[in-house]
């Protein structure tokens, strides 16, 4: 029997492998059109914008679009400056992708100055937080009374309801107290930028010289050094500096930072038994790492 007769004897077949070859050929067909428009395997790594304006990016040859979804004012950059992007550098992207960036704002929003008299140190710098401005200088004087006892800005006294640029710094004139006039200078290795200046602040000590080390992008930072070091003691007079060194937090491994964190901790241990000086000791800053 011939294929014609056969097919003429079971048209069921051939109508059944006629849908089978359309089918396949529509699959061929899509996969190609797939392939073209969604550039399947032809994939490229994110480049590093961070650091840069926004008005120098200009367009390149992968035609990437720049999508703003935030905006930060610092007073230390013009508008445009990218603090971040999503996806970070070297994600493997397609052509056309949107690249969503984190920039400094071109207008700084206003904050109200809060009443911080009274307060202590610790709980000034917090209420400064909460509405977008951040602690300054502190400057001691003679007082019995360890508390805040003014609140200035670009050495003027500022009062409660005044309106400054949030990210402004607010000094803080604070009384020595009856006291011993030392505190303990935190343990700070690990810590973002924000967060140690927050912990020396609230020591009641204030922030030194700051070293970057070639940092652009800010959100990765962490300090990797600090002077003066952890000792675990009240030996710290009011006002002290401490001076910081960041690194970007993927050179140093959190691996490591802890096994820095451990020595200190044992180091100061072992100095106060040797010394005697049990009354001394304190954990201050190693419970926020």
């Amino acid at each position: 029997m011939s294929k014609s007769g056969f097919f003429q004897k079971h048209p069921w077949v051939l109508h059944t492998l006629i849908a089978i070859g359309i089918s396949l050929l529509i699959v061929v067909i899509v996969f190609v059109i797939l392939r073209h428009y969604g550039r399947v395997g032809q994939e490229y790594p994110t480049p590093y914008v961070v650091g840069q304006y926004v008005d120098e990016l200009g367009n390149d040859e992968l035609g990437l679009e720049y999508v703003i979804i935030d905006s930060i004012y610092q007073p230390n950059h013009k508008g445009g400056y990218i603090l971040r992007q999503d996806p970070d550098s070297g994600a493997m992207i397609k052509t056309g992708r949107k690249i969503y960036l984190t920039v400094t704002a071109y207008v700084p929003d206003n904050a109200i100055v809060p009443d911080l008299r009274s307060l202590s140190v610790r709980h000034a710098i917090s209420q400064l937080e909460n509405v977008g401005l951040h602690g300054g200088k502190l400057i001691f004087v003679d007082d019995p009374h360890h508390v805040v006892l003014e609140q200035k800005y670009k050495g003027r006294t500022v009062n409660e309801g005044r309106r400054l640029e949030k990210g402004a710094m607010v000094d803080l004139v604070v009384g020595r107290g009856n006291g011993s006039g030392l505190s303990i200078t935190p343990y700070l290795v690990g810590m973002s930028p924000t967060k140690a200046r927050r912990s020396i602040l609230s020591a009641s000590l204030n922030v030194g010289a700051e070293h970057y080390d070639g940092i652009t992008d800010m959100s990765r930072a962490i300090v990797y050094k600090q002077s003066p070091e952890y000792s675990g003691r009240s030996d710290a007079s009011y006002g002290t500096r401490v001076d910081l060194w960041y690194c970007d937090k993927s050179v140093v491994a959190m691996e490591e930072l802890e096994r820095m964190r451990q020595r200190q901790m044992e180091d100061s241990i072992r100095a106060l038994y040797e010394s005697g000086d049990d009354n001394s000791y304190n954990l201050i800053g190693l419970d926020e790492f």
